[in-house]
């Protein structure tokens, strides 16, 4: 606990002393900046030292209560290989003088932000962005999806531990993935489900067109028998905490004893972001009412005023079914997207 007030006090003085070098295995990098925090988690902007200078976002997980949260989210991002997933550069895990641990994952520096900034501007500046733009946008999200789920492109790694103890030591990750098999073949394949998909996790390219679905804290095995009340309410609790409440799927806010949990709860999250990149907000977030309940009940509407097509509007609606069964799956909502973008 102590460290994190020591990396909140470097955070806030960051622009007034020179910035300490880090180093992870092999590379050493100099703080430039704050990006962005929540929780035990900062992210910097980062630079290599004694070489290229190439920037980075450097992810530091302070763990104060154990690592393995930390780890599992370092190993989901070591499990793909896709242009719409975002992927691990280096990491390590650090051993801190008040005994606490703190694990560094190095990432990729995208300079346009993330796909809420884009929302965010256009509020500003009360304008839209193209239909055609946003589709395209969201196929690469949809692909991705496909992967994480195990869909037909499939992880190019062994499946990580992703409930196991935690691991202090980073390059056990490494050496699971070298004795990867069925890499690319379609067999094998397990499916998993992001859990908190939302505008924020989706970084742009720079070249400002393609998606990077990022921050796998959240994931989880898609499949879930939840067989018992107290089952029921771990979910939920883990839901609470990993899960952005105004794109959380119905059947994680309440969950029902005896049902099973699919990959479908990213697809009503999938539905939430096309919504809010198209009209600047979740159809959850509208300051009336308990978005809890008009989630449960599906509550939300369309504004009738926009100026996106019947066959857009569509892919919300099939999306932003209560019923995980009525929700189509990552590929078929690439097909209707497909569909959308040949009428634009």
């Amino acid at each position: 606990m102590a460290q994190y007030v020591i990396d909140l006090l470097a955070s806030l003085t960051s622009s007034c002393f020179p910035a300490a070098e880090i180093r992870i295995n092999s590379r050493r990098v100099k703080e430039l900046r704050l990006l962005g925090e929540g929780g035990f988690a900062f992210v910097y902007l980062v630079e290599e030292v004694g070489g290229s200078g190439a920037q980075y976002a450097l992810k530091k997980i302070r763990c104060p209560f154990g690592t393995e949260d930390a780890l599992r989210e370092r190993d989901a991002y070591k499990m793909f290989d896709h242009p719409n997933i975002m992927k691990c550069v280096d990491s390590a895990t650090v051993q801190e003088r008040d005994g606490g641990k703190t694990v560094l994952i190095l990432l990729p520096y995208y300079r346009r932000g993330n796909l809420q900034d884009v929302i965010n501007s256009n509020v500003v500046n009360r304008t839209t962005s193209s239909e055609r733009d946003v589709l395209k946008l969201f196929r690469g999200v949809c692909k991705a999806l496909q992967v994480v789920h195990g869909g037909r492109q499939t992880p190019t790694v062994v499946r990580p531990r992703m409930d196991d103890d935690e691991d202090d030591d980073a390059q056990e990750s490494t050496a699971m993935m070298r004795g990867s098999n069925n890499a690319g073949s379609g067999r094998g394949a397990v499916a998993y489900a992001h859990r908190d998909i939302k505008p924020g996790n989706i970084m742009i390219g720079d070249d400002g067109v393609t998606p990077i679905l990022m921050d796998f804290g959240s994931m989880r095995r898609a499949r879930r028998e939840v067989r018992s009340r107290a089952e029921a309410i771990e979910v939920q609790d883990d839901a609470e905490v990993h899960c952005s409440m105004h794109f959380r799927a119905p059947e994680i806010f309440d969950v029902p004893t005896g049902t099973t949990l699919t990959e479908a709860v990213d697809i009503w999250s999938l539905g939430c972001t096309l919504y809010a990149t198209l009209y600047g907000r979740s159809p959850f977030d509208t300051g009336e009412g308990s978005p809890a309940l008009a989630v449960l009940n599906g509550q939300y509407k369309i504004p009738e005023d926009g100026n996106y097509s019947d066959g857009t509007n569509d892919i919300i609606r099939k999306c932003l079914q209560v019923e995980p069964n009525d929700r189509p799956n990552a590929t078929q909502v690439l097909e209707m997207v497909d569909k959308a973008l040949a009428q634009c």
